[in-house]
């Protein structure tokens, strides 16, 4: 059988061969309204013993599906809706906000719970947290652009960008060099020659 969800309604279908054509033609059984799933007398009438298991799987797996994306969406909105009864909270004080309180702390330990259950735990979820922000924020830190040394010391000329059909590596950190030795009471300016101090 065939199930094909329209607007308002779920249309049975079944495919019977057609000897004229050669090939199987489809067949509307009956119809299932969208809000009110259940099958009907008619429909049940219009099906055969072996169909109606067809049907109740499809409505079962239908409805099981829908809970599932719900159950998801609150999930998946609750932090942003937290957000806004924190400032509710900010702003009221009165017998309604008392009530609420009530009703969401009791939710709370449950959802804490079964976090706890599923393996989220507070030390576990708020270590990953920081570890993703830390992995965030060096890929947002500008990195220096590495340079390669010609022949004249002192002078680097930029390594040219990878090309963008490589894939990117990190570059690697390399140590500073020491730098030689000044000596005593002089220090050296772009050309090498040793100036004495300023008195």
């Amino acid at each position: 059988m065939q199930f094909r969800e329209r607007r308002r309604v779920i249309q049975v279908i079944r495919t019977v061969y057609d000897p004229d054509l050669k090939r199987g033609r489809s067949e509307l059984v009956g119809k299932i309204d969208k809000a009110a799933p259940v099958i009907t007398d008619k429909l049940q009438r219009s099906c055969t013993p072996e169909e109606l298991p067809e049907v109740l799987t499809y409505l079962d797996g239908r409805h099981n599906r829908l809970r599932n994306e719900a159950v998801r969406a609150g999930a998946e909105t609750l932090p942003a809706q937290m957000r806004e009864a924190a400032e509710y909270f900010r702003t009221h004080r009165d017998d309604d906000a008392r009530a609420f309180a009530t009703e969401i702390r009791l939710a709370w330990e449950e959802l804490k719970t079964a976090l706890r259950e599923s393996g989220f735990s507070k030390s576990k979820v708020l270590k990953r947290g920081a570890d993703r922000d830390k992995v965030a924020a060096t890929a947002e830190a500008p990195t220096p652009t590495p340079t390669q040394s010609s022949g004249v010391e002192g002078v680097a000329e930029p390594v040219d960008a990878p090309s963008p059909a490589r894939p990117v590596r990190k570059p690697r950190v390399r140590k500073a060099r020491a730098a030689p030795a000044a000596v005593e009471g002089a220090s050296s300016d772009t050309d090498g020659a040793a100036t004495p101090p300023a008195v």
